[in-house]
């Protein structure tokens, strides 16, 4: 009698929590939870409701303790693991997440909100931001039709229209994508995030601004603009509309890091590479560096190491190269950097003051996990700091920038054996030039060119030309020697993409290097071979000037609003040929 008493009051318990929780009465729905819970501590269904509750009210620790318990109690629920994986979610256990969202699928296919949560997973996640993993391709695919399917069985959910056509956008159908917008904003015009997304499309100003207006405090929204108006030359407008989104989200990385570039596109260094700081915790550059002592803060160490850790591409490792100097100058302690292996060997000759030690590994999990613990040790590291915060400490105006036209010194062996090879070619300018990235991404292709656009730097005569492209590109530069009538020398024997000793040596016996900003530009720059840097706008690297600071044998051109890369070549042609 007490038993069936106890269910009965359990079941009329419930009812009444979900009818609160219904009603969005979230506080009330928990009260009675905990009652049912004083009955039955295990009962399957308050465990459950509980952690969702705690969930929607964003407090996830608690959240995560029920609906850990909630799968145990019902192994066979998909809407328990699709709670689950959502909890997930809001501390990052992304890969958590994936696995709870796939296991709700497995025991319901049609699932809805465990479609759309995976897909929006996929298409939102670190690993897709990363832009690393080769199976990114695929998992785009798979989000679009995961999202496809959960519309299908829920189509009025509009805000999951947006996030299929977020995942269009990453696979280039931009036309359907605008398409699935359009019908979005004629269903309903004032969904501010529509316009928000279709911004990803169009590139201009007219959407965000929109989206603004519906929602004010849009701090991405108003971040975006703040990079459109930067890829215009805007810059009156750029800082205050970084810093009107940092202040609306003072702790969002990507904000933050939008107003580091801000401050540096127009020349305030000190407070730009203070902000800069705050790419440590965007999501794609987030490392776990473990083992590590104090932070450097530009002091004297005594009977101790500085450790400056590796953080960049190579061409951003080449740039701030140009502050390795500085560090030999300081009377701090002996410094050791860790950098790309590729690169050690250039750096220990050109810096035989420091020693270099190549990267150490990171673990392939979703934040990657580095142990600095048994170089700390063995090196008596007392300090560190990071590669991109060396500006910070040296460079806090332009007056500070070396005028060297080189820092970087070429192995002379390899320089000679180029010498004699490009000499025996024909007389004449060698001119070296790339025209893409060796590390294609999509979101960047508006900032390189074909080989085709490089045809005013073929009709200079009397020149010999010298691939210097990291890629498999036999058939562009056989089509190009057809289409413009000229021979290009392939270097042979040589790894453009590993070998980069080799190929600083033969930069180096080079008279000019034509490219967009990719790591051959960067080193031409860093080597003092004069070089043309093409690209699409002025950004933070300019610093705020109207040459470049970091590189003086480097002239950089911007493509702005033109609709072609043919004006900034031919200005590169002319000046080549009217060069002694």
């Amino acid at each position: 009698m007490n038993e069936d008493f106890s269910k009965a009051t359990i079941n009329e318990l419930l009812q009444r929590a979900l009818q609160y929780h219904n009603a969005f009465k979230v506080r009330e729905a928990i009260d009675f939870y905990e009652k049912i819970l004083k009955i039955s501590p295990t009962d399957p269904h308050a465990i459950h409701y509980l952690g969702v509750a705690y969930h929607q009210l964003d407090q996830n620790n608690l959240a995560l303790k029920f609906l850990e318990m909630a799968v145990s109690l019902k192994p066979d629920s998909s809407e328990v693991f699709n709670h689950y994986g959502s909890a997930l979610l809001k501390v990052q256990n992304f890969e958590a997440a994936e696995a709870a969202f796939r296991q709700a699928l497995k025991i319901y296919p049609s699932n809805a909100e465990a479609l759309f949560n995976l897909g929006n997973l996929i298409i939102s996640g670190p690993e897709l931001q990363n832009q690393v993993d080769a199976t990114v391709p695929e998992k785009v695919v798979e989000a679009t039709q995961l999202l496809r399917h959960a519309i299908a069985l829920s189509p009025g959910h509009l805000t999951w229209q947006l996030e299929l056509a977020n995942a269009l956008i990453e696979l280039d159908e931009k036309l359907e994508a605008q398409q699935v917008i359009d019908d979005v904003i004629c269903k309903e015009p004032t969904l501010a995030k529509a316009y928000f997304i279709r911004a990803k499309i169009k590139l201009g100003d007219m959407d965000l601004t929109k989206c603004i207006l519906l929602s004010p405090a849009s701090h991405r929204a108003i971040n975006n603009l703040g990079v459109v108006k930067l890829r215009q030359g805007d810059f009156n407008e750029v800082v205050p509309l970084y810093k009107k989104a940092s202040f609306i989200a003072p702790n969002d990385p990507s904000v933050r890091w939008g107003l580091a570039n801000g401050l540096l596109a127009t020349g305030n260094l000190e407070q730009g590479w203070r902000e800069a700081r705050w790419r440590h915790k965007k999501p794609e550059l987030l490392i776990e560096r473990e083992g590590l002592p104090k932070e450097w803060q530009g002091e004297e160490i005594k009977n101790g190491k500085l450790l400056v850790y590796h953080e960049q591409g190579i061409g951003d490792e080449l740039r701030f190269a140009s502050c390795f100097k500085d560090l030999t100058h300081k009377d701090s302690a002996p410094c050791i950097i860790e950098t790309d292996p590729r690169l050690a060997p250039l750096f220990s000759r050109s810096f035989p003051e420091i020693e270099f030690i190549s990267k150490l590994p990171r673990s392939k999990t979703a934040i990657p996990v580095v142990d600095y613990s048994p170089i700390v040790k063995t090196k008596n590291i007392k300090a560190f700091t990071a590669l991109g915060d060396l500006p910070l400490h040296f460079r806090p105006n332009i007056e500070s920038f070396s005028k060297e036209i080189s820092y970087l010194i070429p192995n002379p062996k390899f320089s000679d054996v180029w010498k004699e090879q490009l000499g025996r070619i024909a007389p004449g300018k060698k001119i070296g030039f790339c025209w893409n990235t060796a590390l294609p991404n999509k979101r960047y292709d508006d900032y390189f060119f074909s080989i085709n656009e490089l045809r005013p730097i073929f009709s200079i005569e009397n020149s010999i030309f010298i691939n210097l492209q990291a890629t498999d590109c036999e058939e562009e530069l056989k089509l190009a020697e057809k289409n413009f009538g000229v021979e290009i020398y392939r270097p042979k024997s040589i790894d453009m993409f590993n070998e980069l000793d080799n190929v600083a040596a033969l930069i180096s016996q080079l008279d000019f290097v034509v490219g967009p900003f990719t790591s051959i530009i960067s080193m031409a720059g860093a080597i003092g071979t004069q070089c043309f840097g093409l690209t699409l706008t002025k950004d933070w690297t300019a610093l705020g000037t109207d040459h470049f600071p970091w590189n003086p044998s480097m002239t950089c051109l911007y493509k702005g609003a033109a609709n072609s890369w043919k004006p900034l070549m031919e200005k590169v042609a002319d000046i080549i040929e009217g060069s002694e």
